[in-house]
């Protein structure tokens, strides 16, 4: 199975296909980097989504930007996305994995340049919940081993499914 990343309404590339594997370490690096830089409610609910991604559901987690809860404040957000994508970028927290991934920065920069050929359009009612509310603070404790969100379902840096052994 594979996982499907799309900016339809983007001006550059359209789309990321990603095996089940590239997806876990997609999610995995834009983990560490965002865990370190979310601030707001939005961005905490964001990374979030990362954290908690491809958990349940394997071959069927890949989103299209649209379907991100983007607000009237979305160029700010816009902004984070790509700042944790540029710090992803930077290899920044890969020491954490127990694996090397060679293809990450590919991922991370077709991903990148999505982004920036797309303008979000606010939902009023977006299908992920409001975002502009901060995520329970259980969701954001953060692992005492890799310092990532635990979000539902555990570090996603401790879980043996989705991680190699050492």
């Amino acid at each position: 199975m594979a996982n499907l990343f799309t900016a339809d309404d983007s001006t550059g590339p359209r789309y990321l296909d990603l095996t089940n594997g590239g997806t876990d370490v997609f999610y995995d690096v834009l983990t560490l980097a965002g865990c370190v830089i979310a601030q707001t409610p939005w961005q905490r609910n964001l990374v979030l989504r990362f954290a908690d991604g491809h958990r349940l559901g394997r071959g069927c987690d890949g989103f299209d930007l649209a379907e991100l809860p983007w607000t009237g404040d979305w160029p700010a957000e816009k902004a984070f996305l790509d700042q944790l994508i540029a710090l992803a970028l930077t290899r920044h927290g890969w020491d954490r994995l127990n694996y090397d991934p060679p293809y990450a920065i590919q991922y991370l920069t077709r991903f990148r340049e999505m982004l920036a050929g797309y303008t979000p359009v606010p939902e009023p009612t977006p299908k992920w919940g409001d975002w502009r509310l901060p995520p329970a603070a259980a969701l954001t404790a953060e692992c005492d081993t890799h310092s990532l969100y635990v979000g539902e379902y555990g570090c996603r840096l401790c879980d043996e499914y989705i991680q190699p052994p050492p």
